[in-house]
């Protein structure tokens, strides 16, 4: 019975997270294109500050949502998060001007699914079983993500994209209340302390004194935030770095068929970095990973050909496709396993401030760098993050249990 519950739970959580990805995916590589339809004024512009809108409220939520998760229950807040995820799809999906659309945007950062999704993965799995857990759920987004721009490129091409969002929206609300009945609340880790307690002592350590004597932390939040920047400007801008190269396909599509394989390269290579974070350094997983990123995204001003260009945002694909999830996971690891709810909103945070800060950058440098020379900063980010992933070194290794170390002090003492 624990195993059918445990397969039940985790099937559950990721169809739920592939296909809320699956809706959002569909039309963030055409949201220039996308709001040249329902907005005014530059497109580029806009399209940078609907793609950061949810990150500025994310950010707000994502620790109380974390927090929340362990005090309430990761069920209850799963239901809740699936809920508010269909009202803000069916609001951008039916919205006819920027001002709705961009409420929809702000909405979909504060339901904060993702991060109910990966709670609930991460107190659902054995310590030993953390990074493959997580590899699987980044895995199952990959699917949403591979297939959401195809469709999206598609229906913008030949149907109407709406109406994809609108499906969308559909499952979430159907997804909400099926919640209730198909998943099983995941057992608490810390026995004789308060849900709240542990949360609040864990969320402590993402303060800015905390920061600052928590090498680790600090250092693991910086590349968190740059190699989500990166990865976000490079989506902002890479529907027009296609545009005026060659023309197979049309350009809603083959930036659609392109960011599939993309994403194609993500899912199948998510377990195998799940894997290696169980067994190796987060810290090298890190580094190689943003490395690469780094190579793939620079290359790419430098050639013309379609299958080159293919090639290099598959590598790109399959090297970003530990980046997120070795984050989540350095930052939930800890002596004694320590709640995830904290651990997960305190990760989210990090990476939702790149979400803010690549499209910003992409909107400040559009109208005086040339779309080719944006890839140069956008490798640029990624180097960085691996440079400052390195910083975390074996030394640093438990702190990051040390910032839980007095919820497990006074479980100890129990």
């Amino acid at each position: 019975m624990l195993w059918s519950a445990y397969h039940r739970n985790f099937i559950f959580i990721c169809a739920c997270q592939c296909m809320a990805t699956l809706g959002l995916m569909a039309m963030v590589p055409i949201m220039p294109l996308y709001l040249e339809t329902i907005g005014q004024g530059y497109a580029p512009y806009w399209s940078s500050i609907a793609l950061a809108a949810p990150a500025v409220t994310g950010i707000f939520f994502a620790k109380k949502m974390g927090a929340a998760c362990d005090k309430y229950g990761y069920r209850l807040m799963v239901i809740i998060t699936l809920s508010a995820f269909s009202l803000s799809m069916f609001l951008m999906a039916l919205s006819d001007s920027m001002v709705g659309f961009l409420v929809g945007r702000l909405l979909l950062g504060a339901a904060s699914l993702n991060l109910t999704l990966t709670a609930f993965a991460v107190a659902a799995n054995l310590a030993s079983q953390r990074g493959q857990s997580l590899g699987m759920l980044q895995s199952a987004a990959a699917l949403g993500s591979l297939t959401g721009p195809a469709l999206g490129g598609i229906m913008m091409d030949f149907w109407s994209l709406p109406l994809l969002l609108v499906v969308t929206a559909l499952f979430a609300g159907v997804a909400a209340i099926l919640s209730r009945w198909v998943l099983e609340e995941p057992n608490k880790n810390l026995q004789g302390v308060s849900a709240l307690t542990a949360g609040q002592n864990f969320s402590a350590a993402g303060n800015s004194a905390e920061k600052t004597r928590n090498p680790a932390l600090k250092y693991w939040a910086i590349a968190a935030c740059l190699s989500q920047a990166a990865a976000f400007a490079l989506v902002n801008v890479f529907v027009l770095f296609l545009d005026g190269r060659e023309q197979g396909l049309p350009l809603a599509t083959m930036a659609g068929v392109i960011h599939a394989g993309a994403w194609a390269a993500t899912m199948l290579f998510s377990p195998w970095w799940g894997r290696a974070n169980d067994r190796f350094s987060p810290r090298r997983n890190f580094f190689l990973a943003a490395s690469g990123c780094a190579i793939a995204t620079g290359l790419l001003p430098l050639v013309n050909d379609l299958w080159l260009i293919i090639l290099l945002r598959f590598l790109q694909g399959a090297c970003f496709s530990a980046l997120a999830q070795t984050i989540f996971y350095a930052l939930t690891q800890s002596k004694g396993n320590v709640l995830s709810g904290a651990g997960v909103g305190l990760a989210k945070q990090y990476l939702l401030a790149g979400q803010i800060v690549g499209p910003l950058l992409v909107a400040a440098l559009i109208t005086w760098v040339p779309v080719s020379d944006i890839l140069y900063w956008i490798s640029l980010l990624f180097l960085l993050s691996a440079l400052v992933a390195l910083r975390v070194n074996e030394r640093h290794k438990q702190e990051i249990a040390n910032a839980g170390e007095p919820a497990l002090a006074l479980q100890e003492k129990t």
